[in-house]
């Protein structure tokens, strides 16, 4: 009888550090909660940014043949500059995205 009073004893004290093992673990994970939202949040706002600046970029490639055909050297330059503009605006917010998704990945 003293055995299995012994057996349920160390059964308790099992069951107990458990219990608080597996609060400090949720304690953790409640922790980094915020942080992995505000991430995604800034994915989600990196996406719908780069579906707007890919649409931008694909109305400006499109003048390129009729700029070409009028054959106005100034607006071909401003053409480019446009083109460049978009495009460096877009690698920017690539990078924003490849940013939070490593942070993600570090939590």
């Amino acid at each position: 009888m003293a055995t299995q009073s012994e057996e349920l004893k160390k059964i308790k004290a099992d069951k107990k550090a458990l219990n608080e093992r597996q609060k400090a673990i949720r304690d953790s994970l409640n922790e980094t909660k915020a942080e992995r939202k505000e991430v995604r949040t800034a994915q989600a706002l990196a996406r719908k940014e780069i579906r707007a600046q890919k649409s931008n970029l694909r109305e400006l490639t499109a003048k390129i043949y009729s700029t070409f055909s009028n054959g106005d050297s100034e607006a071909l330059d401003s053409l480019a500059d446009e083109i460049t503009e978009s495009s460096a605006t877009l690698v920017g917010t690539i990078r924003t995205f490849a940013e939070a998704a490593g942070t993600l990945e570090e939590l």
